[in-house]
């Protein structure tokens, strides 16, 4: 404030402050005018006067420029006083309002008589009501008032301040229908939404989300996050948490826990959340529930496995016929040759005897036994491709060896085709599982086959390559095709893409391959010439531990002790008689094959040092005679060993994977069978 200013306004105050003192004189006849020797005029009587003249031209400046209402009525409820700006609201002039009722002017007259009747009792009110328009149309305001008393205590009437609320209140209706509208969208989405601080507690769920985990909304508010995750699932947790705290957003799958202990698969899409200062306050999740699609997919995958199983179900019978029939030969020579060693050799001496066996019937035993290998094998990669996604546990695999498998399946499809170039470099373990990533070695492998026409294998060439680059390890399988045209290069991944003809292909081979590879944390990638051929490449990351190579350990010589008492139990006669050929000599071994038996034959009080079973059975399988043993006659359950040829069902998989017993897949080795019944025997010693 200038120091002129200061000044005119100090002036001011001191006129005011005498124009008061005088009018309090006045008006107690303390004194009388005082006149002006020269004008004869009342001196202090004009100042005054001035004085409240000026006083009241800024107060009613002030009231006039209002943008409220300025509102007077006596105790009679009668308009004393309005401000321009009111009578504009109500849309009369102010002399037309001068002394008019306030009940012609409220909607509301039981309300606004209650509102007088408090300010009679000496309390201001701050309430809305409805205000008459001269129109007829009404106006909504927020009425602040007070109430007016004399030096007495008479209550004079009331002062009220007018404030109009109509684009207000159009702007908080406007403001509740959008937000109607998107809490509707919000809790009636198929998407699960989530608010949380920046420590995971969680600010908001919506009913799909609480839904989707079993719970009421109310439930999980002022829980942290993280409890509604799996164990293995918490540490993408906390780190998702922490890309939000740096302004980051992104969209990955999680798996959640149900309120019930299940699992959830989900994929969710967060983004940070920032106030006006731009300061992080927390993070939005969208929860998509991506269990059935999975599962969907996985039996895509497993279907489409099959399929490429089925397509070179061919080849896999005549890779298993020429083994079976060399194997039939020479069990067929062998008979032969042993009836003769019973008929016309029969005089022979024992050295000559020993001589003739080790050379007539030792070589075809040798061959049938490799035979047999080779279907074991063939059977083994079969089982491989067939397993289902329950069975697909990841954990590190030997890349080597799933390419061997899936060669030896497609082998029909190469050998008329192509020259096979195999350029194996040193190369660690991947995390994969073995079913997945045989599938895509299968897929890339059939389709570099199919690229080149049959009948011309010495001019063209399949070569597989492994190799590590960038601490990646990198599979490629190539051909000397015709190549792929770069307008569909960039296509061969989208699934039902297919250049095949109609019935040939389906066009999800290559899709599925590339979704597998990138669930493996991998790329699958395509180099393509035309004329001089393609490539693919899997690029993988190496697993964090080496796999453990599993080896037929060599059964250690038998040592002479206890007979045991072995029980068998299998559907399969030739089974029962080949098991039984080999624990006999050692053994004292009972034989059946119906599982009901066998369980009488336990509870009976039979003793049986170990009970060999098959797993699937008619009536009864193996899987309900152990629990009816854990429930009649649980030490004879502590001593079953299952044998089987394959857990095909779902409930067999879930009984092998659940259940601590021991079981052997068919075919088995004998020398390892007999070592496994001599240990549990000997245990009984």
């Amino acid at each position: 404030m200038t120091p002129g200013k200061a000044a005119r306004n100090g002036n001011v105050a001191q006129r005011l402050a005498e124009a008061e003192a005088i009018i309090e004189a006045l008006l107690s006849g303390q004194i009388d005018a005082v006149v002006d020797s020269k004008s004869n005029t009342p001196v202090l009587l004009s100042k005054a006067q001035d004085a409240l003249r000026t006083s009241e031209e800024r107060y009613r400046r002030i009231v006039e420029t209002a943008n409220e209402g300025i509102w007077t009525i006596d105790e009679n409820s009668c308009t004393t006083f309005v401000n321009g700006q009111m009578a504009r609201m109500l849309g009369y002039t102010v002399q037309e309002l001068i002394g008019m009722p306030l009940a012609a002017l409220v909607g509301d007259k039981a309300k606004t008589a209650r509102s007088i009747e408090k300010n009679r009792q000496g309390l201001s009110q701050r309430v809305r009501s409805i205000l008459l328009r001269k129109d007829g149309s009404t106006l909504s305001v927020r009425v602040s008032s007070a109430p007016k008393f004399d030096s007495g205590g008479k209550f004079l009437g009331t002062l009220a301040m007018i404030t109009d609320r109509t684009e207000q209140e159009a702007s908080e209706e406007a403001l509740f229908r959008s937000e109607a509208q998107y809490r509707q969208i919000v809790e009636t989405t198929t998407d699960g939404i989530i608010t949380v601080d920046p420590d995971g507690l969680i600010l908001f769920v919506n009913g799909r989300l609480a839904e989707m985990l079993g719970y009421k909304a109310s439930e999980m508010i002022g829980k942290s996050w993280l409890t509604f995750m799996t164990a293995a699932a918490q540490g993408m947790g906390i780190e998702m948490l922490k890309q939000r705290a740096d302004g980051l957003r992104d969209a990955s799958d999680s798996t959640l826990r149900h309120q019930d202990g299940s699992e959830i698969m989900v994929h969710i899409a967060g983004t940070p959340i920032v106030d006006v200062n731009g300061r992080h306050t927390g993070s939005m999740g969208v929860v998509r529930d991506v269990t059935e699609r999975r599962k969907l997919q996985s039996q895509l995958m497993v279907s489409d496995r099959m399929a490429s199983v089925g397509t070179l179900a061919a080849g896999v019978a005549h890779e298993i016929n020429n083994p079976l029939a060399a194997l039939m030969a020479n069990l067929d020579y062998i008979a032969e040759s042993l009836a003769q060693l019973t008929g016309e050799r029969v005089s022979m001496d024992r050295v000559s005897r020993d001589a003739w066996i080790r050379d007539e019937i030792k070589p075809p035993l040798d061959d049938a036994r490799e035979a047999a290998d080779r279907v074991r094998f063939i059977v083994r990669d079969l089982k491989m491709f067939s397993r289902s996604p329950s069975e697909e546990a990841g954990g590190p695999v030997n890349v080597r060896a799933i390419m061997e498998s899936s060669l030896r399946m497609a082998w029909n499809e190469i050998r008329h085709r192509a020259r096979l170039v195999k350029n194996y470099g040193r190369i660690p373990d991947v995390e994969a599982n073995e079913a997945r990533l045989g599938q895509v070695f299968l897929n890339l492998i059939v389709n570099a086959a199919q690229a080149m026409p049959e009948g011309a294998a010495e001019t063209n060439e399949i070569r597989v390559t492994t190799r590590v680059q960038d601490e990646r390890v990198l599979i490629e399988v190539s051909d000397t095709g015709p190549g792929i045209p770069p307008e569909i290069g960039n296509r061969v991944f989208d699934a039902f893409f297919t250049t095949k003809a109609i019935g040939e292909g389906t066009g999800l081979g290559l899709a599925i391959c590339h979704r597998i590879v990138t669930d493996l944390g991998g790329q699958l990638t395509l180099d393509s010439k035309m004329g001089v051929g393609t490539t693919f490449c899997v690029s993988l990351p190496p697993a964090r531990k080496e796999a453990v190579e599993v080896v037929t350990a060599t059964p250690k010589p038998l040592v002479a002790g206890r007979r045991g008492r072995i029980l068998l139990v299998d559907d399969e006669v030739m089974v029962i008689r080949i098991l039984t050929r080999i624990l006999a000599t050692d053994n004292e071994v009972v034989a059946t094959v119906d599982a009901g038996e066998a369980l009488a034959r336990c509870v009976s009080g039979e003793k049986f040092d170990l009970i060999l079973c098959d797993l699937m059975m008619p009536v009864m399988t193996g899987m309900d005679l152990y629990r009816e043993l854990s429930r009649v006659a649980p030490e004879y359950a502590k001593k079953m060993i299952f044998v089987t040829g394959g857990a095909f069902t779902e409930k067999a998989r879930m009984f092998l994977s659940e259940t601590p017993r021991e079981h052997i897949e068919k075919p088995f080795h004998s020398a390892n069978l007999r070592a496994i019944v001599q240990r549990y025997v000997r245990a009984e010693d």
